[in-house]
């Protein structure tokens, strides 16, 4: 589990420049992103501070980890589906935000092999016990995961439509237990690292990927074309 750690980062500034390097479609989920992690760095809770963060070739996702530890939750779906569906080169990192300052977000920043996340995280993971819903009339209720939808169904006529769902773990002290199990781990085996370093190798390596799929695309058109010479 050993890695590395950027220490009091500006957050946003740095992920930016991820997704300017690795996603080369969908930036615009990134403006999402932005507008998430900024509302969670003023949250009041301390779980709104700890994310997960990945950068695709398509797209980008913020994700609270707490959620993504919840089994079946739209954040678990989410989190685990590049590495099960698809082969895309998954940049994925934890964020720990800490405080605004001069207008920017500052926190540290902790680069994941993805695939190798995934996999320890599917071990990890606790059931859903409760969801609290909110309604169209500002209120919030908690009910039984299995029986939502029943649940729901009776209480719309009264509170209107559902807003916004969280889901709820069977057994918080369980899953605090392991969060904090997994973050002094992560934080206990990383060194500190130096961003710019990273973010220059980075580009190298981007750089290098870009020119050897323009060259496999070069020869591809050249066998192709050679192909067709010889049916004439």
């Amino acid at each position: 589990m050993a890695g590395v750690r950027f220490e009091d980062v500006d957050l946003l500034g740095a992920l930016s420049r991820i997704v300017d390097l690795h996603t080369q479609h969908y930036k615009e989920d990134f403006d999402l992103d932005k507008e998430l992690i900024s509302k969670l760095a003023v949250s009041d809770r301390s779980e709104d501070k700890q994310l997960l963060w990945m950068s695709r070739p398509c797209g980008t996702y913020t994700l609270r980890e707490w959620e993504v530890y919840l089994e079946g939750s739209h954040e678990n779906k989410v989190w685990r589906f590049y590495q099960e569906q698809t082969n895309d080169p998954v940049l994925a990192y934890a964020i720990s935000l800490k405080e605004v300052r001069d207008g920017k977000i500052f926190g540290d920043l902790y680069p994941l092999n993805y695939r190798e996340h995934v996999e320890r995280m599917k071990k990890l993971t606790c059931p859903i016990g409760n969801v609290a819903v909110a309604f169209e009339d500002g209120n919030v209720i908690t009910i039984p995961y299995q029986e939502r939808r029943q649940f729901m169904n009776r209480l719309m006529p009264e509170h209107g439509a559902p807003k916004a769902m969280t889901y709820l773990p069977e057994n918080e002290p369980e899953l605090m237990m392991i969060l904090k199990r997994e973050r002094l781990k992560r934080s206990h085996h990383a060194t500190a690292g130096n961003l710019e370093e990273y973010l220059d190798k980075l580009e190298k390596t981007t750089l290098r990927e870009k020119l050897k799929k323009a060259k496999t695309a070069v020869s591809t058109q050249e066998v192709s074309s050679h192909k067709r010479g010889l049916e004439r």
